[in-house]
């Protein structure tokens, strides 16, 4: 031992070697017990700590507890068209594929940063449509017949909007016949072959015509595959329960994989939850099982079935809520209930009697009540971590 000591104090490499490597080993060891420790701690204490499921009595008060927590939620959108990889502009042309185009759902507050859990088809409703992979070339076909390609990025939108129906016309020129051409008017005239005069007028549109489409043989149009349209949201928006036509902004912040979970994120542009909206849905309350999701227990929506149709008041926007039964067991992605629900009340949130979130209102039967689903509680809680 002695020897050791010596031999490090006449050797200081060594000892400050040896004190690296146990340096090194130490903070080894905490950054193993952090990691660790950032694992472990919370779901320990996630499990010791769980909140507690206060069951409410009866619909009356789950609607009290959570109807300002329900929004009607607006979203409007448009097709836009970028060309060469400009940026995306509207047109306002007298076409109706460019018009705006509104749809209504629902939706409800789950955190206090205004986060909104809502449908995919709400936030991105164009992705629902028919026909769903619409690729717009019957659009993009009129584009590359009036746009030169010598055109300014900067001056596509003033030029597509005046030069729109220049397409039908060219269309027209290209059924044009000698059936078609203007027979000329002619006096008699003593000792002249009308047959001959016809013809000479006959042969001079057509040389008309042939200089004209020369000239525009020269003009380079624009490629199709270089025109892009796709759809954009203009605004969405929400409406809070009781308000008069107040909308607040949001925007998208999450969307689910794939078309199956039908389940979107949106959050208000402010960050900041409304201050009338005193109860937002707990999702760490809602039932994480939906295997205990049972035919014959109840169901309870709180939603806006037909949009502002239904919810317009003298009193401004109203909620509204609907009971039902769980009609048949959940296939771990959707649970079919009863509870009346219609276009608008996409994105409602489902209770089971005691208040606890079980689903998200997704789909039904327009030709036939009571035959509705929502998507599990599940997926919204996972795609909030």
């Amino acid at each position: 031992m002695a020897d050791n000591r010596a031999s490090e104090e006449n050797n200081p490499n060594a000892f400050q070697t040896n004190n690296k490597a146990r340096n090194k080993k130490i903070a080894l060891i905490a950054g193993i017990l952090f990691v660790l420790g950032l694992i472990v701690i919370p779901r320990v204490w996630a499990k010791f700590h769980k909140k507690e499921v206060v069951c409410l009595n009866n619909q009356t008060e789950i609607y009290e507890k959570y109807k300002d927590a329900v929004v009607l939620v607006k979203h409007t959108y448009a097709l836009q068209i970028s060309i060469k990889g400009s940026e995306p502009f509207q047109i306002t042309v007298d076409d109706s594929s460019f018009e705006d185009k509104t749809i209504s759902g629902t939706g409800f507050f789950v955190s206090d940063d205004g986060k909104i859990v809502t449908n995919h088809h709400v936030a991105e409703p164009w992705k629902y449509t028919e026909p769903k992979n619409d690729d717009f070339s019957d659009l993009k076909d009129h584009i590359a017949a009036v746009l030169p390609d010598s055109i300014d990025k900067k001056d596509y939108k003033t030029y597509l909007e005046s030069h729109w129906n220049d397409y039908y016309q060219n269309e027209g020129e290209e059924d044009y016949s000698e059936e078609d051409a203007p027979v000329a008017e002619t006096a008699p005239v003593a000792n002249v072959d009308s047959t001959s005069v016809n013809s000479e007028v006959n042969d001079l549109i057509a040389d008309n015509q042939s200089e004209e489409k020369a000239v525009t043989s020269q003009i380079t149009y624009t490629k199709i595959e270089d025109i892009e349209i796709v759809p954009k949201t203009v605004e969405i928006s929400v409406a809070l329960h009781g308000s008069k036509d107040d909308w607040l902004e949001c925007k998208v912040f999450k969307i689910a994989d794939g078309d199956e979970v039908d389940v979107a994120i949106l959050q208000l542009t402010s960050e900041k939850l409304p201050d009338s909206v005193s109860d937002i849905v707990d999702l760490e309350n809602a039932v994480k099982d939906d295997a205990t999701l049972k035919p014959g227990t109840n169901a309870i929506l709180i939603g806006y079935p037909m949009g502002l149709q239904l919810a317009n008041t003298r009193r401004g926007i109203k909620v509204q809520v609907y009971e039902g039964q769980i009609n048949k067991e959940s296939d771990g992605v959707s649970v079919q209930y009863n509870v009346t629900s219609t276009h608008g009340a996409s994105g409602s949130p489902v209770f089971n009697e005691c208040g606890q979130l079980i689903a998200i209102n997704y789909a039904g039967y327009d030709e036939a009540q009571g035959y509705n689903f929502g998507i599990v509680a599940k997926h919204a809680m996972s795609l909030m971590q």
